[in-house]
């Protein structure tokens, strides 16, 4: 064998040998003086996260492991918030790993592939933007993560108001990429909502991070919210889903979406009905307190446009909720299902509201605790009840005087009225209804809940008294026409409507003389 041939064979074999004199050299020192790495890692990752985020780093335990593959594990790291001792540490995380590899345990880290946090908690102080100059980040290398898993994350964001709970997220599942020192990353995960209790899947980008002002910190993204169960909510009932998307700073996000609940009922006392929101809004990140931008609601086929607020009551540990809605043509009937419980609604036709609802805090059911002050009217309704029908067609023929004369008198009826709900209560401080030939002018109660009835008012007639029977009661009654002869009326007498929804009295008061008709409603179509 050539002399040349046999020194390659030798330098080949002398390759894996000089290879393996390398590892161990380099697995000796790492396990030999594994506190000499360890100073070194530490003081890597403190002085990166300090120039980072302009904070006190504090770190409890970082160990290095170099078998079976090199690994760091460090537990107890806090941020601390900066240039403020009087608030919670910015972030802490129980435990956190990742790998480096073997020359990564020799030099300074630039790069990490995946980073595994357990147990953080972020709290992100009151937006204060700060007038003072921005400080510049130090020249050091950067440590870039392309990957980050999070598991049990809570966020809490202190409120600008010291007297305000904080508003406090659990994340799970967080999976962020790309985290790199001076641009945004992406994320995506699931948080648990608290009420409604449901699991919100979220993906979006974040940052980059704002050192001087956390909560100044950019974020957008979309979200999906489904199966929340309003039951937890006094008074109300259905299940929700949501998705939409937000975009602004972490303590002042623009939120657009839509909801929709397709069994959504009021406090049990009626039918269980579709609502559909589309819906934009500003949430204040720092306490939770949302300002609805106009909201277009859909309940059944009614279309709801409102706008309002939503905001925290700390002494009240809830929201107070205050809004105003518009109902520019709906029906009637849509909302009747909410409080009336029947196979068919008892009144039908095109309405117009408006009306103020402000829902204060409490444990009390919806019913008992909302209070709305509006406006309405119904023109054109029509009543399914076939007697009430009957006895609206009655009312219009002796209203105009023609008493017998089946081929007149009407049942369509226009409605109108002012009034404030609350305590489970309608007062109707009008409340106007008319028939071809007769307009009755009320005001009084209507009890939600058992449907009571306390009405007082007019009743005024196109025809004289006389004219509204025959024979001779006819004749006799001309003689007190002048009587009941009021304010360009043919007739006018004082009525009180009272009973229930499915049982009320009419009372007729002529010459001191109260007189009842009860109208007995057919409960099976009520």
């Amino acid at each position: 064998m050539p002399r040349s041939s046999s020194i390659s064979s030798k330098w080949w074999r002398a390759v894996p040998l000089a290879f393996g004199l390398v590892v161990l050299l380099i697995g000796s020192y790492i396990y030999f003086f594994p506190a000499s790495i360890e100073r070194r890692m530490r003081s890597t990752l403190i002085q990166a996260l300090t120039d980072r985020f302009h904070s006190q780093v504090e770190l409890n335990d970082l160990q290095v492991r170099a078998f079976p593959t090199p690994n760091v594990i460090g537990t107890g790291l806090t941020i601390l918030n900066r240039n403020r001792t009087d608030m919670p540490p910015l972030i802490h995380i129980g435990r956190f790993s990742f790998s480096v590899g073997v020359l990564g345990l020799l030099r300074p880290v630039k790069r990490i592939s995946v980073v595994r946090i357990q147990n953080v908690l972020v709290t992100i102080p009151p937006h204060e933007r700060s007038k003072a100059a921005r400080t510049s980040p130090a020249a050091i290398p950067r440590i870039v993560v392309d990957e980050m898993i999070c598991d049990d994350i809570d966020i809490r964001i202190l409120p600008k108001n010291p007297e305000k709970p904080p508003l406090d997220w659990d994340i799970h599942n967080l999976l962020l990429t790309s985290a790199g020192a001076e641009k945004p990353f992406a994320f995506q995960g699931n948080l648990t909502n608290g009420k409604p209790v449901g699991e919100i899947v979220t993906h979006g980008r974040f940052g980059p991070w704002d050192a001087e002002d956390p909560g100044g910190t950019p974020v957008s993204g979309e979200y999906d919210f489904s199966n929340a169960d309003l039951g937890p909510f006094p008074g109300i009932a259905g299940i929700l889903s949501s998705s939409g998307k937000y975009d602004g700073e972490l303590s002042n996000l623009e939120v657009s979406g839509h909801t929709d609940t397709p069994d959504f009922s009021l406090d049990k006392v009626g039918k269980a009905v579709p609502l559909h929101t589309e819906f934009s809004a500003t949430v204040d990140g720092t306490d939770g307190d949302t300002y609805l931008h106009p909201v277009n609601a859909t309940l059944v086929r009614s279309l709801i446009i409102a706008e309002g607020k939503v905001v925290r009551v700390p002494e009240k540990q809830g929201h107070f909720i205050s809004i105003n809605a518009t109902v520019p043509n709906g029906r009637i009937q849509d909302f009747l299902d909410l409080a009336v419980n029947s196979e068919k609604p008892f009144l039908t036709g095109p309405v117009k509201i408006k009306a103020q609802l402000a829902i204060p805090p409490g444990q009390e059911r919806m019913i008992e605790k909302m209070i709305v002050d509006g406006q309405f009217g119904v023109e054109d309704a029509n009543w399914n009840n076939p007697e009430i029908r009957e006895k609206l067609e009655s009312l219009s023929r002796h209203a105009m005087g023609k008493p017998e004369d089946e081929q007149i008198g009407s049942s369509v009826s226009d409605l109108a009225g002012s009034f404030i709900m609350k305590d489970g209560i309608v007062r109707f401080r009008q409340l106007n209804f008319s028939v071809e030939g007769a307009d009755i002018q009320l005001a009084g109660t209507y009890g939600l809940r058992k449907g009571d009835l306390d009405f007082s008012g007019r009743l005024r007639l196109q025809a004289k008294l006389s004219q509204t029977t025959t024979g001779a009661k006819s004749f006799f009654l001309k003689a007190v026409d002048p009587f009941f002869a009021k304010n360009g009326a043919g007739t006018d007498l004082p009525i009180r409507i009272t009973g229930t929804r499915q049982n009320p009295i009419l009372s007729v008061t002529v010459f001191h003389k109260t007189f009842d008709k009860h109208i007995t409603a057919d409960k099976s179509k009520m």
